[in-house]
């Protein structure tokens, strides 16, 4: 699959943010966000905010390079996943944002995927 200019920029702001999620995650600053924190977050539709206000520059930059429809089309992708699949499909059972980067390594897995004809 050929990705377009678009897309291939929306990818790596996805991989940029993975990245810095997952400092946050090492960090152990965060444990006290678990998984449904973040899922309630993520159906709630405040899951940017609530980053943005938790962890503030550990995902500053990341957030930053989002714009709004990026946020638009994570969310969906997002609440698709945690309405659709139990968290240990994603091999996570504790920890929030390890989630989202589970989240955003599946999307980006997708993206790369080639279907066969």
């Amino acid at each position: 699959m050929v990705q377009t200019p678009d897309e291939q920029t929306e990818t790596l702001r996805w991989a940029v943010l993975a990245t810095h999620l997952n400092g946050a995650v090492d960090s152990g600053r965060y444990d006290h966000i678990d998984t449904g924190v973040m899922l309630q977050h993520v159906l709630d539709g405040d899951v940017f905010e609530f980053l943005r206000a938790e962890l503030g520059k550990d995902v500053e930059y990341a957030l930053g390079k989002l714009t709004d429809a990026h946020r638009r089309v994570l969310l969906a992708q997002w609440r698709i996943m945690a309405t659709g699949f139990e968290t240990y499909q994603f091999h996570v059972r504790n920890s929030g944002l390890a989630l989202l980067v589970a989240y955003l390594l599946h999307l980006i897995q997708n993206r790369h995927v080639q279907i066969p004809i």
